[in-house]
């Protein structure tokens, strides 16, 4: 091996912990490691986001507590086969018949249409020792999702100004009732899916699925009849296995909703927050240039380039201790390597730029 080769290589292993190593590196060594180490570097933190990112699922805002969710689901969605209705994935769209008819709406902006469009075509109310409460609503539209005043967001956002009573299966009247609460919802449209938890009797939101649930991946069948099917299990309300099996099919329904939106959030995170991290480094390495341009610091004649290569340098260590704490700590995958290049920036900025410690 050559000396040159040895020389780079214990510069290289160095500057992981020392800071002069790093500056000695990007002084001398060839420019193509720090461009090595800037672009591995600054991908070391984006992996956890990136798993994180894989792991998600439709189905996960039903995966812990569900505040009755589960079972009144079942209870509704069967009311819904009960009224002879009939909910079709066909060619990636969601098509409702009512007694074998096309239900259609002809959009216009009239008080009448918005009401129609507003009424739940299935609903659950529980009964616990005569309180009763408003639990969930299923409502079906064929509203365009983004062309026009009246969109699937301008429904949710009038399904969530739909009140009832504390305590009761009134719609909320403050001449009446102490407060009020906000049913949990599930609503169909043509190009997708959505659902909200809130917590029984409450008006704090608890769990909601993503945005941009399709059914692109989905297959063409009646939903009704594919959900309300348990394997090995018959129907029957009053058995927790049945309304286990029927929450599972859903589940699955909203696994294969969210498989388009997934690919998508999986690439665009991962790649905001490469950008992000690019430019992170960039940014410290003109943060050390403004920093060496005083009168008195021996650094002057230390140029953007030199403290850019020193910011590549730098960065493999927080990348690495970032990456770490990424897999630990979830919620701190993106926020990590930021608050830790930031630091070892300040440390070096601190004890080997600083005039005052070089004198």
């Amino acid at each position: 091996m050559k000396d040159t080769t040895k020389r780079t290589l214990k510069i290289l292993f160095g500057s992981l912990i020392k800071n002069d190593s790093a500056i000695e590196g990007a002084k001398t060594a060839p420019w193509w490691i720090a461009v090595i180490l800037f672009i591995i570097g600054n991908f070391l933190p984006i992996i956890p986001i990136m798993v994180n990112a894989s792991k998600t699922y439709g189905a996960s805002f039903v995966s812990g507590f569900v505040y009755g969710y589960d079972q009144a689901l079942m209870s509704a969605t069967t009311q819904l086969k009960t009224d002879k209705y009939e909910l079709k994935v066909e060619d990636h769209q969601l098509l409702a018949y009512k007694d074998s008819v096309k239900i259609e709406n002809a959009w216009e902006l009239n008080e009448e249409q918005i009401s129609k469009d507003l009424t739940p075509i299935a609903s659950y109310v529980s009964n616990n020792n005569g309180l009763e409460t408003h639990v969930l609503d299923i409502y079906y539209t064929d509203r365009p999702v983004s062309k026009g005043a009246y969109t699937i967001s301008k429904m949710i956002k009038d399904i969530e100004k739909v009140y009832y009573g504390v305590g009761t299966n009134e719609k909320y009247n403050k001449d009446v009732h102490s407060d009020y609460y906000i049913p949990s919802y599930l609503l169909f449209y043509k190009e997708g899916v959505f659902s909200k938890i809130f917590k029984t009797g409450n008006k704090a939101a608890a769990a909601a699925t993503y945005s941009g649930l399709d059914w692109k991946h989905t297959e063409n069948m009646e939903l009704l009849t594919a959900t309300l099917e348990v394997k090995d299990v018959a129907a029957n309300p009053f058995d927790i296995n049945y309304t286990k099996g029927v929450l599972n099919n859903w589940k699955g329904i909203f696994n294969d909703c969210y498989k388009s939106q997934k690919v998508v959030t999986f690439w665009s995170s991962s790649g905001i927050y490469y950008g992000i991290y690019l430019a992170l480094g960039i940014f410290m390495g003109l943060m050390m240039f403004l920093l060496t341009r005083g009168k008195r610091n021996p650094n002057r004649n230390l140029n953007f380039w030199i403290t850019t290569k020193i910011a590549a340098w730098i960065c493999f260590t927080p990348a690495v201790l970032a990456m770490i704490v990424g897999f630990v700590w979830s919620a701190a995958a993106g926020i990590g390597f930021i608050v830790l290049m930031g630091l070892r920036t300040m440390w070096l900025s601190m004890r080997q730029l600083s005039p005052a410690m070089q004198q």
